[in-house]
């Protein structure tokens, strides 16, 4: 664990220190000012914790948190330690608390204290020997019995300082990469459902009461029941159009007598789509919706008969209106 500078930023609501009874603002020389400590993970909770406790601010809310500022001249140092060992791992100088004894001395002994800890880590690994070392042999792998630990070996401080900035850096660049991908996916799902919107199917139209009369001369709840009347009776000619979709065109061909391009153009698909779909359906849809019609007797067809079919046409027992289907 080393010590490590923490970047400053300014304050944007508060004008100064927050630590009780401190008057250092932003426009006094020489002072260094720091978050409050904040993040998810366990080290960054317990710092947070240790801070506000230090400070006397644990009742304080996030909002007044995140605009927070600690000066430099609460530190023995002068400056803020990532080091939990480290007297100054929390703001300690205080006017309204009295010092046990010096601070210069608190800094002293944990100097030496690492002095002492660097040495022996120094001296431990210039005393391994090849013998002490793990054998490179194929035959017999290494075993983490023998291995050194990876977290006995001492890290410079440097080293340390570019991979903690690097650190840094890489969770920046994740956070704004975040938030460009949830900005692309929330246009993403609206650019869909534009294009959804833009498209002729029946789910565009079945929105519209009477555009769906208009083609089909069926409200959508009959359009529905006639749907599940159908179903197991007919198959998907193309797998781009729902079931919904085939008995559109149905419908829309019988109603409005429109060509085979003018619908392939309607739901982009080929004219020998809309063709099959034709000779696959119709077919199956007479036969499912047969007894469906029913044929009135020939007293009744005689008794609601017109006049002038009565004189002219006496035998005349229905009349039938087609439609080509090409």
């Amino acid at each position: 664990m080393v010590s490590k500078h923490l970047q400053t930023v300014p304050s944007i609501n508060m004008s100064g220190c927050c630590v009780y009874g401190c008057t250092n603002r932003y426009s006094t020389g020489g002072l260094k000012f720091y978050r409050i400590p904040r993040g998810p993970r366990p080290f960054q909770s317990n710092r947070r914790r240790l801070w506000l406790q230090a400070i006397k601010r644990v009742d304080w809310n996030e909002d007044i948190i995140k605009n927070a500022r600690v000066c430099s001249a609460h530190f023995i140092s002068g400056e803020a330690s990532l080091d939990s060992s480290s007297p100054d791992f929390v703001p300690s100088v205080f006017m309204y608390t009295k010092q046990s004894q010096n601070p210069n001395a608190k800094m002293d002994r944990y100097h030496r204290k690492r002095r002492r800890a660097d040495t022996a880590a120094n001296q431990r690994v210039t005393s391994e020997t090849p013998e002490q070392e793990c054998s490179m042999d194929p035959e017999q792998e290494c075993s983490m019995d023998h291995c050194p630990a990876e977290e006995d070996i001492p890290v410079p401080k440097r080293e340390y300082d570019d991979l903690n900035l690097r650190y840094s850096q890489l969770q920046e660049e994740y956070v704004n990469l975040r938030q460009e991908f949830d900005t692309l996916r929330a246009e993403n799902v609206k650019l869909k459902e534009e294009l959804q919107k833009s498209t002729f199917s029946y789910t565009t139209v079945k929105c519209n009461i009477g555009q769906l009369n208009f083609l089909t001369g069926l409200t959508s709840v009959v359009f529905e029941w006639l749907i599940t009347k159908m179903m197991g009776s007919v198959e998907r000619i193309h797998n781009k159009l729902t079931v919904e979709d085939h008995l559109l065109i149905i419908l829309m061909k019988l109603r409005l007598g429109l060509c085979n391009t003018d619908l392939a153009y309607r739901f982009q698909v080929s004219k020998t789509t809309i063709s099959n779909i034709l000779r696959s359906w119709v077919p199956a849809m007479a036969l499912v919706l047969k007894p469906l019609i029913k044929w009135p007797s020939k007293g009744a067809v005689l008794k609601n008969m017109p006049k002038i079919f009565k004189r002219n046409f006496r035998r005349c027992r229905c009349i039938i209106d087609c439609t080509e289907i090409s």
